[in-house]
Protein backbone atom coordinates (compact mmCIF):
# COMPACT_ATOMS: atom_id res chain seq x y z
CA UNK A 1 0.00 0.00 0.00
CA UNK A 2 1.09 3.42 -1.04
CA UNK A 3 -0.09 6.69 0.18
CA UNK A 4 0.33 9.73 -0.87
CA UNK A 5 -1.61 13.39 -1.73
CA UNK A 6 -2.45 13.45 -5.29
CA UNK A 7 -4.34 16.46 -7.29
CA UNK A 8 -5.66 16.78 -10.92
CA UNK A 9 -3.58 19.74 -11.63
CA UNK A 10 -0.32 20.84 -11.49
CA UNK A 11 0.83 21.72 -7.74
CA UNK A 12 3.78 23.78 -8.76
CA UNK A 13 1.94 26.15 -11.28
CA UNK A 14 4.93 28.17 -10.99
CA UNK A 15 6.37 25.86 -13.09
CA UNK A 16 4.30 25.86 -16.34
CA UNK A 17 3.89 23.00 -19.08
CA UNK A 18 5.98 23.28 -22.28
CA UNK A 19 2.77 25.28 -23.85
CA UNK A 20 3.06 27.47 -20.88
CA UNK A 21 -0.17 26.44 -19.51
CA UNK A 22 -0.68 27.05 -15.35
CA UNK A 23 -3.58 26.20 -12.79
CA UNK A 24 -4.54 29.15 -10.72
CA UNK A 25 -2.90 28.40 -7.29
CA UNK A 26 -6.25 29.20 -5.59
CA UNK A 27 -8.05 26.22 -7.53
CA UNK A 28 -5.45 23.60 -6.47
CA UNK A 29 -6.44 20.73 -3.72
CA UNK A 30 -4.55 17.36 -3.25
CA UNK A 31 -6.39 14.46 -1.74
CA UNK A 32 -5.11 12.21 0.69
CA UNK A 33 -5.08 9.12 -1.64
CA UNK A 34 -4.03 5.28 -1.26
CA UNK A 35 -2.90 2.46 -4.18
CA UNK A 36 -2.56 -0.91 -3.31
CA UNK A 37 -0.19 -2.63 -5.63
CA UNK A 38 -0.09 -6.05 -6.03
CA UNK A 39 3.51 -7.52 -7.78
CA UNK A 40 2.11 -11.11 -8.89
CA UNK A 41 -1.21 -9.23 -10.56
CA UNK A 42 -0.81 -8.56 -14.62
CA UNK A 43 -2.64 -5.16 -13.93
CA UNK A 44 -0.66 -3.58 -11.37
CA UNK A 45 -4.32 -1.95 -9.83
CA UNK A 46 -2.41 1.94 -10.08
CA UNK A 47 -6.09 3.36 -9.50
CA UNK A 48 -6.03 5.14 -6.28
CA UNK A 49 -8.73 5.07 -3.75
CA UNK A 50 -9.25 8.44 -1.96
CA UNK A 51 -9.58 7.74 1.95
CA UNK A 52 -9.45 12.01 3.09
CA UNK A 53 -11.46 14.41 0.80
CA UNK A 54 -9.46 16.99 2.63
CA UNK A 55 -7.15 19.49 0.86
CA UNK A 56 -4.18 17.93 2.51
CA UNK A 57 -0.21 18.08 1.58
CA UNK A 58 3.24 16.76 3.03
CA UNK A 59 1.67 13.42 4.66
CA UNK A 60 3.80 11.96 7.33
CA UNK A 61 3.37 8.45 9.15
CA UNK A 62 5.33 7.20 12.17
CA UNK A 63 9.19 6.38 10.63
CA UNK A 64 8.83 3.22 12.65
CA UNK A 65 6.27 1.97 10.47
CA UNK A 66 7.87 2.90 7.10
CA UNK A 67 7.31 0.03 4.62
CA UNK A 68 4.79 -1.82 7.17
CA UNK A 69 1.04 -1.56 7.46
CA UNK A 70 0.40 1.42 9.70
CA UNK A 71 -2.61 3.44 10.90
CA UNK A 72 -1.53 6.71 11.72
CA UNK A 73 -1.11 9.77 8.91
CA UNK A 74 -0.05 13.20 9.87
CA UNK A 75 -0.60 15.89 7.42
CA UNK A 76 -1.21 19.84 6.53
CA UNK A 77 -4.54 20.56 5.96
CA UNK A 78 -6.67 23.32 4.14
CA UNK A 79 -9.97 24.08 5.71
CA UNK A 80 -11.60 27.79 4.34
CA UNK A 81 -14.13 27.30 7.06
CA UNK A 82 -11.37 27.53 10.58
CA UNK A 83 -11.33 31.19 10.15
CA UNK A 84 -8.54 32.25 8.46
CA UNK A 85 -7.55 35.68 8.48
CA UNK A 86 -6.29 35.86 3.89
CA UNK A 87 -7.63 39.60 4.16
CA UNK A 88 -4.48 39.97 6.27
CA UNK A 89 -1.86 37.25 4.83
CA UNK A 90 -2.73 37.88 1.60
CA UNK A 91 -0.77 40.56 1.06
CA UNK A 92 2.19 39.94 2.78
CA UNK A 93 2.82 35.94 2.86
CA UNK A 94 4.43 36.38 -0.96
CA UNK A 95 4.69 32.35 -2.84
CA UNK A 96 4.33 29.48 -0.96
CA UNK A 97 0.53 28.56 -2.51
CA UNK A 98 -1.43 26.55 -1.96
CA UNK A 99 -1.22 27.71 2.16
CA UNK A 100 -2.19 25.17 4.66
CA UNK A 101 -4.20 26.42 7.73
CA UNK A 102 -3.84 23.58 10.21
CA UNK A 103 -2.29 19.86 10.61
CA UNK A 104 -4.74 16.78 10.50
CA UNK A 105 -4.62 13.38 12.20
CA UNK A 106 -5.89 11.08 10.20
CA UNK A 107 -6.95 7.72 11.37
CA UNK A 108 -6.76 4.89 8.14
CA UNK A 109 -9.10 2.56 10.87
CA UNK A 110 -11.90 4.65 11.50
CA UNK A 111 -11.73 7.15 8.66
CA UNK A 112 -12.02 10.14 10.66
CA UNK A 113 -9.58 13.51 10.73
CA UNK A 114 -8.81 15.58 13.51
CA UNK A 115 -7.65 18.51 12.89
CA UNK A 116 -5.79 21.27 15.11
CA UNK A 117 -5.98 24.83 13.71
CA UNK A 118 -2.49 26.96 13.55
CA UNK A 119 -4.50 30.53 14.01
CA UNK A 120 -5.94 32.84 12.12
CA UNK A 121 -3.12 34.82 11.11
CA UNK A 122 -0.62 31.78 10.83
CA UNK A 123 0.01 28.90 8.13
CA UNK A 124 1.69 25.82 8.98
CA UNK A 125 4.55 24.01 7.31
CA UNK A 126 5.64 20.74 7.01
CA UNK A 127 4.92 18.72 10.41
CA UNK A 128 7.28 15.98 11.64
CA UNK A 129 6.44 13.50 13.98
CA UNK A 130 7.99 12.46 17.02
CA UNK A 131 7.34 9.40 18.86
CA UNK A 132 6.50 9.30 22.89
CA UNK A 133 9.11 6.87 23.56
CA UNK A 134 11.05 4.11 21.35
CA UNK A 135 8.34 1.64 22.34
CA UNK A 136 5.31 3.95 22.14
CA UNK A 137 2.18 2.41 20.11
CA UNK A 138 2.03 3.99 16.24
CA UNK A 139 1.15 7.40 16.42
CA UNK A 140 1.37 7.83 20.08
CA UNK A 141 3.71 10.92 19.99
CA UNK A 142 3.95 14.49 19.10
CA UNK A 143 3.79 16.96 15.95
CA UNK A 144 6.19 19.69 15.59
CA UNK A 145 5.67 22.09 12.62
CA UNK A 146 7.15 25.34 11.89
CA UNK A 147 4.54 28.07 11.56
CA UNK A 148 4.33 31.27 10.05
CA UNK A 149 2.87 34.12 11.99
CA UNK A 150 1.29 36.79 9.42
CA UNK A 151 -0.04 38.83 12.17
CA UNK A 152 3.67 39.77 13.99
CA UNK A 153 5.55 38.33 10.42
CA UNK A 154 7.62 36.36 12.74
CA UNK A 155 8.16 31.97 12.98
CA UNK A 156 6.68 29.70 15.35
CA UNK A 157 7.41 26.29 16.47
CA UNK A 158 4.03 24.24 17.40
CA UNK A 159 3.99 21.10 19.39
CA UNK A 160 0.88 19.19 19.23
CA UNK A 161 0.19 15.80 21.43
CA UNK A 162 -1.20 13.36 19.15
CA UNK A 163 -3.72 12.09 22.65
CA UNK A 164 -5.18 15.79 22.50
CA UNK A 165 -5.14 17.17 18.79
CA UNK A 166 -7.34 20.36 19.81
CA UNK A 167 -4.64 22.47 21.17
CA UNK A 168 -0.71 22.72 21.06
CA UNK A 169 1.54 21.70 24.40
CA UNK A 170 4.18 24.30 23.41
CA UNK A 171 4.59 27.22 21.15
CA UNK A 172 7.92 28.48 20.87
CA UNK A 173 8.16 32.06 19.49
CA UNK A 174 11.43 32.13 17.15
CA UNK A 175 13.41 35.48 17.09
CA UNK A 176 13.32 35.40 12.94
CA UNK A 177 11.09 34.99 10.32
CA UNK A 178 11.70 31.70 8.13
CA UNK A 179 10.31 32.15 4.44
CA UNK A 180 8.00 29.54 3.48
CA UNK A 181 9.20 26.05 1.96
CA UNK A 182 11.00 24.31 4.86
CA UNK A 183 11.27 20.49 4.96
CA UNK A 184 12.71 18.09 7.27
CA UNK A 185 12.91 15.05 8.92
CA UNK A 186 13.21 14.47 13.11
CA UNK A 187 15.76 12.32 14.63
CA UNK A 188 15.99 10.73 17.66
CA UNK A 189 19.42 11.73 20.32
CA UNK A 190 20.16 7.70 20.35
CA UNK A 191 20.39 7.78 16.21
CA UNK A 192 22.88 10.62 16.59
CA UNK A 193 24.77 8.66 19.34
CA UNK A 194 24.99 6.01 16.78
CA UNK A 195 26.37 7.72 13.79
CA UNK A 196 29.42 9.76 16.14
CA UNK A 197 30.20 6.76 17.87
Amino acid sequence: MLELPISDKNVFFWWPDAQGNAPDPHQITSHLAQFIIDPKASDLGLTPRIVLKEDVEFCRIDDRFLMSKHRHVFCDLMDPSLGTDFLTIGPVMGGGHPPYNSLGHFDNVTGKCKKYFVGPKHLVQEPVYIPRSSDAEEGDGYLLALVNNYGSMMSELHLVDTRDFSKPQAVILLPLRLRAGLHGNWVDGQELELIEN
